[in-house]
C-alpha cells in the first residue's frame, strides 16, 4: 500500500474554460508518455546537439501550417488559449505530480477531476507520523479502512468535467475552416470520451495532442523561453510526439 499524500489542484477543465494557471504540487515522477519515432528534421546547432535532441518541425514549417490551420477562423484565439492551458495543467501533472501514473488505477481519486463538478474528493490526508503499513497490519484494516478511522478527505471545487471538454472542442470544430484542424479537434473529443472510462491511455493520448498542438501548431516550442533570461531545461517545450498531420 502507498501512502497517499495531500494535495491542493485546481482541475484540468478549469484551467482549459477560464484560462487560469496553476502550479503543480512536487511529487513522484510518472514514466515518461511513448513518443512515436521522429518524422521531421532537426533546428539545432551542432552535430552532437542534434544527436540528443528530438526531431521537430522547423519554424518556417509551423507558420506556414498555423497560418493554414487557422485561415478563416473566427475563435483562433480562444483556441490558442484553451490549448496552451490544457497542455500546460497536463504537463506539470505529469512531470511533478505523477498524474498518468495515479490515473492507471481506474479507481484512483483523480478520476473525479473527469467525472463530476462541485466539490469533489482527490485524496487522503492523514498524520504524518503514522505508518499505514504497520497501522493496518497491527489493526487488521484495509487501505479503505485505514483511511475511514484515521484521515480525512481532500477536497477541491471543481467547475468542469470530461463532457465540457468534449463539448468545447466540438464548439471549437464547427469554428474551424482547415478540415486537418477539425479533425484534430474532433480526435480529442473522442478520447476524452473514450477517457471518461477510465483509461488512462486516453488521457495520455490527449495530453500528447495538446502538446504538440501547442508547441508545434499554436506555438513554437523551441522559442517558449526565449524571454527568460534564466537558463531553463526546454527538453519538454522541443519534444515532438509526432501526432500532427499537418507534417506527414
Amino acid at each position: 500500500m502507498r501512502r497517499f499524500q495531500t494535495l491542493t489542484r485546481i482541475c484540468l477543465l478549469t484551467l482549459l474554460l477560464t484560462g487560469c494557471a496553476s502550479t503543480a504540487a512536487s511529487g513522484a515522477e510518472s514514466a515518461p508518455p511513448e513518443s512515436p519515432a521522429p518524422i521531421v528534421s532537426k533546428e539545432t546547432g551542432t552535430a552532437d546537439i542534434q544527436a540528443e535532441r528530438p526531431e521537430y518541425p522547423a519554424k518556417e514549417a509551423v507558420l506556414a501550417a498555423r497560418e493554414a490551420a487557422l485561415e478563416g477562423m473566427e475563435q483562433a484565439g480562444r483556441l490558442a488559449e484553451a490549448v496552451k492551458t490544457a497542455n500546460l495543467w497536463l504537463e506539470q501533472g505529469y512531470l511533478y505530480d505523477n498524474l498518468f501514473g495515479k490515473l492507471e488505477d481506474p479507481d484512483s481519486l483523480y478520476w473525479n477531476y473527469f467525472d463530476r463538478t462541485g466539490e469533489i474528493q482527490i485524496g487522503w490526508a492523514y498524520d504524518g507520523g503514522l505508518d499505514m503499513e504497520a497501522v493496518c497490519a497491527r489493526e487488521g484494516l484495509t487501505e479503505d479502512e485505514f483511511y475511514g478511522k484515521y484521515a480525512s478527505p481532500v477536497s477541491v471545487e471543481n467547475r468542469y468535467a470530461a463532457d465540457d471538454f468534449i463539448s468545447l472542442m466540438e464548439e471549437l470544430e464547427a469554428s474551424a475552416q482547415n478540415e486537418d484542424l477539425k479533425a484534430e479537434l474532433r480526435y480529442l473529443a473522442e478520447e476524452m470520451e473514450l477517457a471518461k472510462g477510465h483509461e488512462m491511455e486516453h488521457v495520455n493520448n490527449v495530453y500528447k495532442k495538446l502538446h504538440d498542438l501547442d508547441y508545434f501548431l499554436l506555438r513554437y516550442g523551441p522559442e517558449v523561453f526565449d524571454s527568460y533570461k534564466s537558463d531553463y531545461d526546454t527538453s519538454t517545450v522541443c519534444k515532438y510526439y509526432g501526432t500532427l498531420s499537418f507534417y506527414a
